[in-house]
């Protein structure tokens, strides 16, 4: 995808997502995904989330950029089980967000261990899953964003382990001329993923978005278009018989998004 193709999807999305925020407030919680979704998600990013602290209790000297990314990881399962109607799993994975947050990466690992997904009933639209450290802290900007936020960077980075790849994912599928086969079982994930991820963007703008309420309406559009593709994508994905084309260009639409937000917004936390 060209650059001038990329400013042009970016400023149809900015658009499309004004045109919704004129329309209405933003939502309040999790996004409403199908639960089976949300089953699958949990799935893997539990299994993401042990793999990761296994590492992180093993390792003499653990890095921010791994760490970070296994509190990002606990929110969003958390908000996974809150919709699974699973109370154990959210009270139980917030408990394993706070070790890790706290550092004490063996605690947390073997909190892990003993996390079980049992869905009950449960339903969308709650609050976003907070944790306690994060509330304490002076400013949200720094805290429940760019945590998840950290889950959209590549899993080696420099060696280190790192995010879900979701950016990388992204790229590689909506690159011009990408032969790559879209997996309808993997796209759905990472949507998922995406809207949860972009459920918490929304609600917690960063320092650039909050320097005037123009720049903190632009925020918050790219982020409620981000979720309303997002489920898109996981509509068509979970067809009987996903259509590819209109998967890769809502993945683009997605990715050009990403691409918009990144160059308005992006600091190094």
């Amino acid at each position: 995808m060209t650059n001038s193709l990329r400013t042009l999807v970016g400023c149809a999305v900015v658009a499309a997502a004004g045109l919704c925020l004129v329309s209405g407030p933003a939502p309040a919680g999790t996004p409403d995904l199908p639960k089976d979704s949300y089953k699958k998600a949990a799935d893997a990013d539990l299994k993401f989330l042990q793999t990761r602290l296994d590492e992180l209790a093993k390792s003499e000297e653990p890095l921010p950029r791994s760490a970070k990314p296994a509190v990002g990881v606990a929110l969003v399962l958390a908000a996974y089980a809150d919709v699974l109607g699973d109370a154990t799993l959210k009270a139980d994975v917030i408990k394993v967000g706070e070790a890790i947050n706290a550092k004490k990466y063996k605690d947390a690992a073997e909190l892990a261990k003993k996390l079980a997904i049992k869905p009950g009933t449960g339903k969308a639209g709650g609050d976003l899953p907070t944790l306690p450290a994060f509330e304490a802290a002076k400013d949200k900007d720094v805290t429940y964003m760019p945590t998840t936020m950290k889950l959209f960077t590549n899993t080696l980075v420099s060696k280190v382990p790192s995010g879900l790849n979701i950016e990388k994912d992204l790229k590689s599928w909506t690159a011009k001329g990408s032969t790559v086969k879209l997996d309808p079982a993997a796209v759905e994930i990472l949507a998922v993923r995406s809207a949860v991820i972009n459920e918490y963007i929304l609600h917690y703008p960063n320092e650039k978005a909050r320097t005037k309420p123009e720049s903190e309406k632009e925020w918050k559009a790219i982020s409620k278009q981000s979720v309303d593709l997002s489920k898109e994508i996981i509509a068509e994905a979970t067809k009987k018989t996903p259509d590819s084309r209109m998967l890769r260009t809502k993945l683009t639409l997605l990715e050009a998004a990403c691409t918009n937000c990144h160059g308005k917004f992006r600091f190094d936390d």
